[in-house]
């Protein structure tokens, strides 16, 4: 199950977004980690920033998986990100991200600036987070680069986006079961105390 945090508001990345928008977006982070952690699983939050001609809206990647994948992401998409870099263009360099030093003061924060951003939680609690920045110079970089990523740690078919198919009852069920259990988390019910 994997889903989407979008930001209500236009951006174009969470990078070039206001800083009311990046804390809110640090706080369903927080939450998002925490709630998953209760049922003993990891989550990796992925941002791919491609150019594009058309209007490009800012989309988080939350994506929850086994706490193993999640303590090895860094190996698996280091190797995946410096393997494909010079397919994207001639700035290989991975950036390095961490709750000290996290994506804003990592890349530029101007907008036209095209990246991919994988981030993770480290320790016991996942309070701590690290990643990966890279910059894109192409808009050949896939899409779905992370998905096909996480597969590959939990040796699974990559994943291919499809066309939009009309929700089942399962799809329903999912939805229904992560309201409930997001419920308990959800910051934003404080918001009109």
């Amino acid at each position: 199950m994997a889903m989407h945090a979008i930001p209500v508001k236009h951006n174009e990345s969470y990078a070039t977004s206001e800083d009311e928008i990046w804390d809110e977006r640090i706080r369903f982070q927080t939450a998002l980690r925490s709630m998953f952690r209760k049922d003993g699983m990891g989550v990796l939050f992925c941002e791919t920033v491609l150019p594009s001609k058309g209007l490009w809206q800012a989309r988080l990647e939350v994506i929850p998986v086994p706490l193993s994948v999640e303590q090895d992401a860094a190996i698996y998409f280091k190797s995946a990100l410096t393997e494909q870099a010079e397919e994207w263009g001639t700035h290989n360099k991975l950036l390095p991200t961490s709750k000290t030093k996290g994506l804003r003061q990592t890349i530029p924060t101007k907008r036209g600036f095209h990246y991919f951003h994988v981030e993770w939680g480290v320790g016991d609690d996942g309070g701590d987070n690290a990643g990966f920045a890279q910059m894109i110079e192409t808009e050949s970089f896939p899409k779905n680069f992370a998905l096909d990523t996480i597969a590959g740690i939990m040796d699974l078919d990559p994943v291919r986006m499809k066309r939009r198919q009309k929700a089942s009852d399962d799809d329903r069920s999912v939805v229904l079961d992560f309201v409930a259990k997001w419920t308990e988390f959800d910051w934003t019910l404080t918001l009109d105390e």
